[in-house]
């Protein structure tokens, strides 16, 4: 793939990956829950009642997210290689991309658990008791976790590049909005999403904020692909 091509190719991921997984997560039965009166497990069960009303439409989305993820990592991968290091910040890059590498590894276990709990709610009849939705809460519980872990390590691996492509002209006020759209999002999310599970009576609410603070640095990914895109003849050539 010649340099050009790279820089676009590398643009688009950059828009594409993120927004999709976004909107597949959005469009995905049961991804707004609220707290339920009777607990955690009674949230839990609603969840998966949601989900079982249209379990095929589970299994795309949860395809969908997994494709969209990791188009972001290629999307990654083409700024490590575009930029290199000729700005002497390609170690940045490199813990950026280990982290991601990392992030998909757990998000494909996570997808592996929608996968399992999507089969199990198809046979799931509607109004059945809460008793039979047991199994199918445990593989949302362990997907869920997985998605937390996962949603760190992207964040976090977006704060370093973000970092790493400060000074280098592409977007605007780089370093400003490095640190407004991807460090500070990704500190705040991950305090949140660790801690979440040590409040008690808010466990919904502080996951809830968590994601919603992990969806900023979307932001910043849009803008860098849209410089990636219009900029691309001011990008080093590609060795």
């Amino acid at each position: 793939m010649n340099s050009a091509l790279l820089r676009k190719v590398t643009g688009w991921l950059l828009i594409v990956g993120p927004l999709v997984d976004v909107l597949a997560n959005i469009l995905r039965p049961g991804s707004f829950p609220s707290e339920h009166p009777d607990g955690p497990q009674a949230t839990l069960q609603a969840m998966v009642q949601d989900s079982a009303a249209n379990p095929t439409m589970v299994h795309l989305l949860v395809d969908v997210e997994f494709f969209a993820a990791l188009g972001l990592l290629l999307g990654f991968w083409g700024v490590s290689r575009v930029m290199g290091d000729t700005d002497k910040r390609g170690f940045l890059r490199k813990y950026g991309m280990l982290l991601f590498g990392v992030a998909i590894a757990v998000r494909t276990a996570g997808v592996a658990m929608g996968f399992v709990m999507a089969l199990i709610t198809s046979y799931i009849a509607p109004g059945a008791p809460p008793g039979a939705l047991d199994t199918a809460v445990m593989f949302l519980v362990m997907e869920g976790a997985l998605a937390v872990f996962a949603t760190i390590l992207i964040v976090l691996g977006i704060a370093l590049f973000a970092v790493s492509m400060t000074d280098t002209g592409l977007i605007g006020a780089d370093k400003l909005l490095a640190y407004l759209l991807a460090v500070i999002p990704a500190v705040v999310a991950t305090i949140l999403l660790l801690m979440a599970p040590l409040v008690e009576g808010n466990l919904i609410a502080m996951y809830a904020a968590g994601n919603v603070a992990s969806l900023i640095p979307v932001a910043w990914m849009v803008l860098l692909g849209l410089a990636f895109i219009r900029k691309s003849d001011a990008l080093p050539a590609t060795s």
